[in-house]
């Protein structure tokens, strides 16, 4: 078969059959001043809506964010959990903001809380789309380290170095 005709055959599948990716990035940044971890977790917002089946009303971020907030705050505590040493530890969470097409959630780790390893879980969005991928920076003064969590990888860990 041509070449010509195969390429234009599967430029014309790439256009008419686009493949959506799925990821949520999550920056866990420590902070000297407070000594305690700053959290950033952002997520596609339509993602969230159909995972959280929102996705049939539309949403005012504006003027439903208690509302929002009454619903964020169980899912991220289910789906977004912390351990310190192998103890679960409380996650504050201090309220969302939308921005262009993402949400951006921030929450926080009290610094008495904090421990020498840490384990990350975070199966946000696994519900609706088996292939979203979960981005995870931790940063502590110099040390940095990276993770992708998938649906079958979805915990993390690590020893933090001072």
């Amino acid at each position: 078969m041509n070449p010509l005709i195969i390429n234009f055959f599967t430029l014309l599948f790439l256009l008419v059959f686009p493949h959506k990716y799925y990821v949520s990035t999550t920056l866990i940044d420590f902070d000297n001043k407070t000594q305690s971890f700053e959290i950033t977790l952002k997520v596609f917002y339509d993602d969230l809506e159909k995972d959280l089946k929102l996705d049939s009303k539309k949403v005012d971020y504006i003027k439903d964010y208690e509302y929002l907030n009454e619903i964020y705050k169980p899912y991220l505590n289910q789906n977004f959990q912390i351990n310190f040493d192998k103890e679960a530890i409380l996650i504050n969470y201090l309220g969302f903001e939308k921005k262009q097409d993402q949400i951006n959630f921030y929450m926080e780790i009290n610094s008495d809380l904090l421990g020498q390893s840490i384990e990350i879980q975070n199966s946000i969005l696994y519900n609706s789309f088996p292939n979203q991928k979960n981005i995870i920076l931790i940063r502590k003064g110099k040390f940095r380290k990276s993770f992708i969590q998938d649906k079958y990888n979805s915990i993390s860990s690590l020893l933090l170095s001072n």
